[in-house]
């Protein structure tokens, strides 16, 4: 019996069509009855006889409060006793019928459904496959262009959302992958670019079915490399794993040395398999250096370095546990949780970083890594690379010197030798996890330096306070790099700021010269160098010159940038 109930309810309350049918069923039952009730009702009480056509007729009347007069007055008070019944029996259905129903399937109808298809021809978009917070990363990051942008999903539900979220500034269709008339209306066989950005399995499906379909590149983003010979053997072109540049990143801004290489932050975006080569000559880079307990730098005042007389270099940005300074005054003192990022001469990088950032005394570093997924394996083996001893804490067994166990377990930290460690990177693919093992460890070695990487947004904040030096969102980082390569005949994304600025190169080709004030001004930027096949200029005042093939390191807001692009004929480096 309960299972039939069960049955019943789930039936009722899982379709709307069943409901629909069940109201009117109740609807009409009511309106039978008391025409029923009426016909026989009204001659006995109130001596006079009434035809069924009447009485159905005054029931309507009633129950829909239009009003009425042909039958009244009324000489019995169990007729008026009826007449109350009816009205407000009446009343209460037609005010269940219309909330629970009407208004919800007029609503249903009215509401605008997201497209299947785009109904007018498209060429040279990027068409991004799936969602998920790369996917908005990423489309925040090619914000900056005026590349068209369509995004294809396999849920009505995510398109409703992601129409939401972009309105007018992307396209978004949906239906099921393995549907070519998908693909077709997103104009795949005209695409530059096509980014996947599923599970592996799916984007592997994904790829077998369009790659006959067209020409363009396909972008494969996964969590694993391991599976890059697979995908590459389904079609794809180039398969990036920003978990994989993500720990990059963590290890290469705890690991310091002299090597030019593992200092300039735009070498981890790998493409083709391959590191981006540098620029002949003398180009400018910027860099991000740690301020390292021991190092000449550690305790001093930003002026009291003199980056500029000595090296040529200028600060545009100091990072501390979470908190940003743009363009820092000389008083800015530098402890062990200030990050700089430098604009330099490429050439001025190695006297750099040994006369003032690479510790004195002491040559052994030891440094612990919390989870060993693709994350902390990428991180790994960066710093072991360099010679860096590592201890790993993961709960399962790997060939590496590693210490099993839970990396937020007071012991297991411990016997990682946690007190004694230099640095921690926080890897765990939990952002819960992550912020309790960063209160452990900093609370276990106050003294240590501690990277953690963060899935959410809101995490980073939280993840600062518990005692994070520097904080990697892996979503923002995929974004970035995946939007470097689609980008890459445009200008070259170098760094994506947290208040929404974004420091690019290009390359000016117009041939109409220029001043750098006057493109500030049109652009709404600011150019913080210029290189030239005989000048590297860093912080140019506005009366410099700018003529073609000079290359524009410049940092500014998406509309800002758009508009750079337009005026340099969207050249790249």
């Amino acid at each position: 019996m309960r299972d039939r109930k069960g049955t019943l309810w789930r039936l009722f309350h899982g379709s709307r069509r069943v409901k629909a049918v069940t109201y009117f069923l109740i609807f009409g039952a009511q309106i039978a009855f008391y025409t029923l009730l009426f016909h026989y009702a009204y001659p006995l009480l109130e001596g006079k006889p009434i035809t069924w056509p009447a009485s159905l007729l005054f029931v309507l009347e009633t129950v829909t409060t239009v009003g009425y007069g042909d039958l009244l007055p009324f000489t019995n008070q169990y007729t008026v006793l009826i007449v109350i019944l009816m009205m407000v029996s009446g009343i209460i259905q037609i005010f269940m019928v219309i909330p629970l129903l009407l208004i919800p399937t007029i609503g249903s109808h009215l509401q605008p459904s997201p497209p299947q298809r785009i109904s007018h021809e498209m060429s040279g978009h990027v068409v991004i496959i799936g969602h998920n917070p790369i996917t908005r990363a990423l489309v925040e990051s090619l914000l900056i262009s005026e590349l068209p942008i369509v995004i294809v999903v396999d849920q009505k539900e995510t398109a409703f959302f992601l129409s939401d979220l972009f309105g007018k500034r992307v396209y978004v269709i949906w239906g099921s992958y393995q549907d070519n008339a998908t693909w077709e209306g997103a104009w795949v066989k005209k695409a530059r670019d096509v980014v996947v950005c599923e599970e592996e399995q799916t984007t592997a499906s994904i790829i077998i079915g369009i790659r006959a379909m067209t020409g363009a590149r396909i972008i494969a983003v996964v969590d694993k490399l391991s599976f890059e010979r697979y995908l590459r053997y389904a079609g794809a072109d180039t398969v990036l794993s920003p978990k994989h540049v993500t720990g990059q990143i963590l290890a290469r801004h705890v690991a310091l040395t002299s090597h030019v290489d593992t200092l300039v932050e735009e070498t981890v975006v790998v493409e083709n398999g391959s590191q981006k080569t540098p620029a002949a000559g003398d180009p400018l880079r910027i860099i991000n250096i740690p301020i390292l307990a021991g190092s000449r730098a550690a305790g001093l005042r930003l002026g009291e370095l003199e980056l500029s007389p000595r090296f040529g270099a200028e600060c545009i940005l100091i990072s501390r546990r979470g908190h940003f300074s743009f363009f820092p005054g000389p008083g800015e003192v530098l402890d062990t949780s200030t990050m700089l990022f430098l604009l330099i001469r490429m050439s001025s990088i190695e006297k750099l970083v040994s006369d003032l950032f690479l510790p004195t005394g002491k040559t052994e570093v030891l440094g612990v890594v919390t989870g060993f997924g693709d994350v902390g394996r990428s991180a790994y083996r960066e710093l072991t690379a360099l010679g860096m001893e590592c201890v790993v804490v993961d709960q399962k067994p790997y060939p590496v010197n590693i210490v099993v166990g839970k990396a937020e377990d007071e012991e297991t930290l411990l016997e990682a030798r946690i007190r004694e460690a230099d640095f921690c990177i926080v890897a765990l693919n939990d952002d819960s996890r992550n912020i309790l093992t960063t209160l452990m460890v900093r609370n276990l070695n106050p003294k240590t330096r501690i990277l953690a990487r963060a899935n959410d947004a809101a995490s980073v904040d939280r993840l600062a306070r518990a005692g994070a030096d520097y904080v990697a969102l892996l979503p923002s980082i995929g974004g970035q790099i995946v939007a470097g390569v689609l980008l890459a005949d445009t200008v070259y994304i170098i760094l994506s700021l947290p208040n929404g600025q974004v420091i690019v190169r290009g390359r000016y080709s117009t041939g109409i010269p220029a001043t750098v004030s006057s493109i500030e001004k049109s652009c709404a930027v600011r150019i913080l160098g210029i290189q030239g096949k005989e000048k590297s200029i860093i912080y140019p005042d506005g009366e410099s010159a700018v003529h073609a093939g000079d290359i524009l390191l410049v940092m500014g807001f998406p509309r800002g940038l758009r508009k750079f692009i337009r005026v340099t004929q969207r050249d790249l480096l």
